[in-house]
């Protein structure tokens, strides 16, 4: 009987250390918390989180991408095809290159006239685009052919002739 009373206190005395912490707190308290009721609470309004501006290929968040006006395009080469090819780097090239082809610590800059691993030449860059670069000269990272995307020839002409406005217009 002794042993039962014993565990009976022993169990009740457990429990005082949390009935000391809990007598401190009361409703409203400093440091405390108010009691939450989730029903018939009012919904938070779609409109407060509306969602963000959509980004086109091509552009910078937030702000629009200037347009290049190419001049001096190579035979077969269109201000069309320009336009088509910025949107279509906007999607994959930019993410290593940067948008507007700046560059980044992962692969050069393409905004200017010098060439790492080609002359800079149309031919050469749809080639390069298509094969990519295994072996870089300079930069840590490989380029996969196509820059890891699935363009189309059409596409890969597209985007080579906007690397080729860059580079020989200077910069977007």
């Amino acid at each position: 009987m002794k042993a039962d009373v014993f565990r009976r206190r022993v169990r009740g005395a457990a429990w005082l250390p949390v009935a000391v912490l809990l007598a401190g707190c009361k409703p409203g308290a400093e440091g405390g918390f108010d009691r939450v009721s989730w029903r018939g609470e009012p919904q938070v309004p779609r409109s407060a989180f509306p969602d963000p501006p959509a980004v086109t290929p091509g552009t910078t968040v937030g702000a629009t991408a200037a347009r290049i006006v190419a001049a001096n395009l190579p035979q077969g080469v269109t201000q069309a095809m320009v336009d088509a090819g910025q949107d279509q780097f906007g999607t994959v090239c930019a993410s290593c290159h940067g948008q507007g082809g700046t560059g980044s610590p992962a692969a050069p800059p393409l905004n200017d006239a010098q060439w790492l691993n080609i002359t800079g030449q149309y031919p050469e860059i749809v080639t390069i685009i298509n094969s990519g670069v295994p072996n870089p000269k300079q930069y840590p990272g490989m380029m996969p052919p196509k820059g890891g995307g699935s363009f189309d020839d059409q596409q890969v002409a597209a985007i080579a002739a906007y690397v080729y406005a860059l580079s020989h217009q200077g910069g977007a």
